[in-house]
């Protein structure tokens, strides 16, 4: 087995690599992008006039590129979901606000409903009738 390199095509590539045993011609597709093939068809006169070979250390900066661009992806994604977090958090915390102070007004309205239910049974408390003998 030959040695795998990568190269980079701009576009499909039929390659003829001459005759078989049979006598039969012995062709390959390249599909366009970045190809991973032997070293014999990428040294073919052909291929080398329509690719460009991909050192190691280019495929290695090529799947960091991919991996950087997929977690510049998520944290967009996180982005607009905090921005989305943060907006109902508000909305959460203005709704707190306003039943605080709703509570605090049905408290006041308890208070004086039952100070005024306190002195109205002060009010209505029977006065002793005076004592015959005492008078």
């Amino acid at each position: 087995m030959s040695k795998l390199v990568q190269i980079l095509l701009s576009k499909q590539l039929t390659v003829n690599l001459g005759r078989d045993d049979q006598g039969e011609a012995k062709t390959v597709v390249l599909e366009a992008g970045l190809q991973e093939v032997e070293q014999a068809i990428a040294e073919h006169w052909f291929v080398k006039a329509h690719s460009q070979e991909i050192a190691p250390n280019d495929a290695h900066s090529h799947e960091l590129q991919v991996a950087l661009d997929a977690a510049n992806a998520v944290i967009e994604s996180l982005k607009v979901q905090s921005e989305a977090a943060d907006k109902k958090i508000a909305e959460l915390e203005k709704s707190s606000d306003a039943k605080d102070k709703e509570i605090e007004s049905l408290k006041i309205q308890l208070a004086k409903s039952q100070q005024s239910q306190t002195t109205a049974t002060k009010t209505k408390e029977p006065t002793k009738p005076k004592d015959p003998e005492g008078e």
